[in-house]
C-alpha cells in the first residue's frame, strides 16, 4: 500500500480532531506558516516532520512517506539503547506510535520525537563563517569529535551523519536526529535498511554496521577544522549540499578543488586528517574500527614522507604523529662551519667532519663495505634524515625494495576552485531582486485596477493594492528560503 505524500499529510494535520484518536494528539497545536497559516513540514527522503505542541511540550511529529523507512521494533529498541548507554543528551529521544493518523481512509504510524530548538549543522557553520569566528569553529570541531567518540563507544552508529541530521541547540550542544539507518548491537543479525546515507558524506563501499560513522565523522571533523583555519573556504567549496567535501572528491587521484584548498592551509593537523581521508578513499576500503583508532593509527605508505607529532585543538587528546604527506623540500644550501665548534659526527662516521664550505671538499675514500652490525641494525641515517650535504660517492649497500610514492597533488589557487563565485552570487541576488520587483509591480497593477473598478477611491486603492501585492512577494521569498534549506 502506498504511503501518503507530504501534501496529503499537510492537509490532514490541519484537522487534528478528525485524523487523530489519542487525546493528546487531538489537542495538539501545530506551528503554522505566518502568511499561509497552514502547517509547513521539513521534508526528507523518507518522512515529513511537523513541529507541534503536545501536552504542553514542543514535539517533532514524523510521518513516513515510504513503507520501508522503519518499524516499531527498530525505534523501540533504539530508544531503550539511548537510555541504557547514556546517549539521551546526544540524540533526540523518540517513540513509535502505531495507527497514529488517518489519511486516505487508512491509519498510518508516526514517530514522536523531542523537538530540538536550534539550527542544522550547516546553518550554524554558515553563521560562524560569516562572523569569521575561528575559535568557535575550532571548538565545534572538538565537540564533534567528542560526540563521535561517545556514540561509537556506546556501540551506536547513526548511518546517515550529514549536516541536515545534526542539530546545534540553543546551548551549543550537538544533537542527532533521524535514525532510519541506525545500527546498534541488537541489530547485528538484521537486514540493513534501504537508506544508504547522504551521497556527499559516504564512501563508495559503505558497509552497514558499527563503524559506518567513521568515514562521515572524519569528513565533518576535517571540514570543521579546515574552516577554523580559513573560513573563506566555505565560499569556494560549499554548494548547499555539503560542508566542504562532496562525492566527487572521494575518487583518486584526489586533484579536485577541495583537496587543493585544504593543502594550501599548510596546517600539520589538517594535513594529518587529509592523509587519513585520502587513505579511506582507496577503492575497496571499508571501516574496521572507530574514528579515534583511525586518527591514531599509521598512515598508508602513499601518504607518508616524514613523521612528526600533530597538535590537536585545545581540550582534545593528542593525535600521535602519524606520518603525513608533504611536498618534497629542496636540498639546503651548504653554509660555512662556525670556527669555534665543529659539527657532531654522524652515525656513519668515525671521525668528525666539518660542515661543507661554499665549495664542498673532495669526496673521502670509499670504504670497502659498511660495518655489518650497523647495516644489520639499520642504524645508518637514510638520505632524508641527513642534515649535511650528501657524499660524492655513495657507499654500496644491499638493495632495499621500495614502493614509489606518487607526488602530492598541486593545489590550485583559490580563484581557480570556483571562478567568479563572488560575481555569480551578486548576479543571482540581482536577478532575484529584479524578479521580486517585477512580481510586486504586476500584482500591484492588477490589484489597483480591480479596486478602482469596484469603486474604491484612488488614494485608498493605491495603498491597499501596494500592501496586497506584498503577499505573493513574501510567499515567493519563503519558497526560495525553504528550497535552500531543504534536506536532500
Amino acid at each position: 500500500m502506498e504511503f501518503p505524500s507530504g501534501e496529503e499529510y499537510i492537509r490532514a494535520v490541519q484537522h487534528p480532531e478528525l485524523v487523530f484518536t489519542r487525546p493528546e494528539l487531538v489537542a495538539a497545536r501545530f506551528d503554522v506558516h505566518p502568511l499561509l497559516q497552514i502547517p509547513v513540514p521539513a521534508s526528507g527522503t523518507t518522512a515529513v516532520v511537523f513541529k507541534a505542541t503536545v501536552g504542553g511540550r514542543a514535539q517533532a511529529l514524523r510521518f513516513f512517506t515510504r513503507e520501508d523507512a522503519s518499524t516499531r521494533e527498530r525505534y523501540t529498541a533504539l530508544n531503550s539503547w539511548f537510555t541504557e548507554r547514556g546517549l539521551t543528551d546526544d540524540v533526540a529521544t523518540c517513540g513509535w506510535i502505531d495507527d497514529a493518523i488517518l489519511v486516505n481512509g487508512h491509519r498510518w504510524p508516526m514517530v514522536q520525537m523531542e523537538w530540538v530548538d536550534g539550527n542544522t549543522l550547516d546553518q550554524h557553520v554558515e553563521e560562524l563563517v560569516e562572523a569569521e569566528a575561528r575559535d568557535e569553529l575550532r571548538s565545534l570541531a572538538g565537540s564533534w569529535r567528542d560526540l563521535v567518540r561517545r556514540t561509537q563507544s556506546a556501540h551506536f552508529a547513526h548511518g546517515d551523519l550529514q549536516h541536515g541530521n545534526v542539530l546545534v541547540d540553543n546551548s551549543g550542544r550537538l544533537r542527532l536526529v533521524d535514525f532510519d539507518s541506525a545500527w546498534i548491537t541488537p541489530f547485528a543479525r538484521s537486514a540493513p535498511p534501504n537508506e544508504a546515507g547522504h551521497r556527499n558524506y559516504q564512501p563508495p563501499n559503505r558497509v552497514w554496521g558499527p563503524w559506518m560513522d567513521t568515514f562521515p565523522g572524519l569528513v565533518i571533523y576535517l571540514s570543521l577544522l579546515a574552516l577554523s583555519r580559513d573560513p573563506k573556504q566555505w565560499e569556494y567549496l560549499n554548494d548547499g549540499e555539503n560542508l566542504l567535501f562532496g562525492k566527487q572528491d572521494y575518487s583518486p587521484p584526489h586533484r579536485t578543488p577541495a583537496w587543493g584548498q585544504v593543502a594550501q592551509l599548510h596546517d600539520p593537523l589538517v594535513d594529518h586528517l587529509a592523509a587519513r581521508l585520502r587513505a579511506c578513499c582507496t577503492p575497496g576500503w571499508t571501516a574496521t574500527g572507530d574514528m579515534e583508532s583511525l586518527l591514531g593509527g599509521p598512515a598508508p605508505w602513499w601518504t607518508r614522507t616524514g613523521t612528526h607529532k600533530v597538535q590537536p585543538p585545545a581540550g582534545q587528546a593528542p593525535v600521535q604523529g602519524g606520518p603525513v604527506r608533504t611536498a618534497p623540500r629542496p636540498s639546503p644550501t651548504p653554509r660555512p662551519a662556525p670556527p669555534q665548534s665543529p659539527p657532531p659526527p654522524s652515525k656513519q662516521q668515525t671521525q668528525p667532519t666539518p660542515r661543507p664550505t661554499s665549495r664542498p671538499p673532495a669526496a673521502p675514500p670509499r670504504p670497502a663495505a659498511p660495518p655489518p652490525a650497523t647495516a644489520a641494525a639499520g642504524q645508518g641515517n637514510t638520505w632524508w634524515q641527513q642534515t649535511g650535504a650528501p657524499p660524492q660517492a655513495p657507499v654500496p649497500q644491499a638493495p632495499v625494495p621500495q614502493t614509489p610514492i606518487p607526488p602530492a597533488p598541486a593545489p590550485p589557487p583559490p580563484a581557480a576552485a570556483r571562478p567568479g563565485s563572488g560575481w555569480r552570487k551578486i548576479g543571482r541576488f540581482l536577478g532575484a531582486a529584479a524578479l521580486i520587483i517585477i512580481l510586486w509591480y504586476v500584482v500591484f497593477i492588477v490589484m489597483l485596477g480591480a479596486l478602482t473598478a469596484n469603486g474604491t477611491q484612488p488614494s485608498s486603492a493605491v495603498g491597499t493594492a501596494a500592501v496586497l501585492a506584498l503577499v505573493p512577494v513574501l510567499v515567493t521569498l519563503h519558497i526560495i528560503a525553504r528550497r535552500k534549506q531543504k534536506k536532500p
